[in-house]
C-alpha cells in the first residue's frame, strides 16, 4: 500500500511539474520571435490600417514582447491570404490573418471552391465591425421598409454577388419590398455621388459611421433616411431602424437574413491557423483582450477614428460556427434567392 501511495504521489508531482514546464514554455515561446499578420488587402486601406495599429500595441501583452510585421497578400477577394494562413503558414501561433468578412457568406453558400474552412481557424478576437445601413434620399419618398413595399426603389450596387445587391434581393423575397439594383458602381463613394445626382434613390451598404462623421447634416435635416441595418443588433443611435433578422416572417427567411447580418458583424477579426496549439491560442486571446482595453491603444484608435467593438476570440469562434452550419438543402435555397 505504501509503495502504491508513493507511486501515485510521484506521478502527481511529475504531472504538475510537466504542466508547470509547459506553461513556462508557452510563456517564453515568443521571446526573440518575429510574428506576422497576413492581410488580404493592399497597403493603405482600412483593413491594412487596423493590422498596423495592432503591431504597435499587441507585443506589449504577449510574454516575450515579440516583434510583429504586416505582410500584404491581396488576391481572390482575400481568399488567397486565408488559404495561406490555413494551409501554408507555420501553425505555431506566429502568423495571424486579416481577411474580408464576406468569406463567411462565400463559404456558407459555397459560392466558390475554398482551400480553407472559415470555421476551423482559431479566432483570436475582433477589433471592430463596420455598420452598413440601407439609405434612401429624401426625394425618393421612401423612409421605411413599409414605404419600399408600395413603390419601386432604385438602389445602387457593385456586383451581382456583392452585399449591396444580395441584401435588396433578400428583402424583396422576405418582405415584399420593390428594390431594384443598378449594378456597376465601384463602391460606397461612387454610390453616394450617384444618389446626390439623383441617378439612384439610395444603396444598401452605406457606412453609418462615415455618414454621421462626414455628412451629419444629411441625418439631422432628413436628406437621407436609414431604412434597415445589416447587423444582428440595433445600433444605439438607430434604435428605431430594424435589423435584417427582425424583418423575417418565417424561419427559412430568418436563416438567410441572419447569414447576411452575421457576415457584416464579423468585421475586423483576426485568426491563427487551425493547428496552432491550444495553449498558444489561449495566450494570444488573452493578450488581444488586454490590448483592446489598454489606454494607449484606445488613444491611438481614437486618433485614427477607428470603430471599436471588441469581441473575444471565443465569441468569434462561436459566432462563425453558427453562420457556417447550413445543410445542402438550406444552402441551395438561399443561393437560389441571393444569386439567381
Amino acid at each position: 500500500m505504501r509503495v502504491r501511495r508513493l507511486f501515485l504521489l510521484t506521478a502527481m508531482v511529475l504531472a504538475l511539474a510537466g504542466a508547470s514546464h509547459a506553461q513556462e514554455n508557452t510563456a517564453d515561446f515568443y521571446r526573440g520571435k518575429t510574428m506576422k499578420i497576413v492581410v488580404g488587402f493592399p497597403p493603405g486601406g482600412g483593413f491594412d490600417l487596423y493590422a498596423r495599429i495592432i503591431i504597435e500595441h499587441l507585443p506589449r501583452f504577449i510574454p516575450g514582447s515579440p516583434k510583429i510585421i504586416v505582410e500584404n497578400m491581396p488576391g481572390a477577394a482575400t481568399a488567397r491570404a486565408a488559404a495561406h494562413v490555413f494551409r501554408i503558414a507555420p501553425q505555431d501561433g506566429t502568423v495571424l490573418g486579416l481577411f474580408h468578412h464576406a468569406l463567411l457568406a462565400d463559404q456558407a453558400l459555397a459560392t466558390k471552391p475554398n482551400e480553407f474552412d472559415i470555421t476551423k481557424f482559431n479566432w483570436i478576437g475582433r477589433m471592430a465591425t463596420r455598420l452598413n445601413v440601407g439609405v434612401t434620399s429624401d426625394v425618393s419618398g421612401v423612409k421605411s421598409i413599409a414605404d419600399a413595399k408600395l413603390r419601386p426603389v432604385i438602389l445602387g450596387a457593385t456586383a451581382p454577388t456583392a452585399t449591396s445587391a444580395m441584401v435588396p434581393r433578400a428583402l424583396n423575397h422576405a418582405t415584399g419590398t420593390q428594390f431594384k439594383s443598378v449594378l456597376g458602381y465601384q463602391g460606397s463613394a461612387d454610390m453616394t455621388l450617384a444618389m446626390e445626382r439623383g441617378e439612384i434613390a439610395g444603396f444598401a451598404t452605406a457606412a453609418w459611421r462615415d455618414i454621421t462623421r462626414d455628412k451629419p447634416e444629411w441625418v439631422t435635416s432628413g436628406k437621407i433616411a436609414a431604412v434597415f441595418q445589416i447587423s444582428t443588433k440595433r445600433a444605439p443611435d438607430l434604435a428605431h431602424v430594424p435589423t435584417l433578422p427582425e424583418l423575417a416572417t418565417n424561419d427559412e427567411d430568418l436563416q438567410m437574413l441572419e447569414l447576411l447580418a452575421r457576415t457584416e458583424d464579423m468585421g475586423r477579426a483576426f485568426p491563427v491557423g487551425p493547428r496552432v496549439p491550444a495553449d498558444r491560442v489561449a495566450l494570444l486571446r488573452e493578450a488581444f483582450a488586454k490590448m483592446m482595453v489598454d489606454p494607449a491603444y484606445l488613444l491611438d484608435a481614437a486618433r485614427y477614428d477607428f470603430e471599436i467593438d471588441f469581441m473575444s476570440g471565443e465569441a468569434v469562434q462561436s459566432f462563425v460556427a453558427g453562420a457556417g452550419s447550413l445543410t445542402p438543402e438550406q444552402r441551395a435555397r438561399i443561393r437560389k434567392i441571393l444569386m439567381p
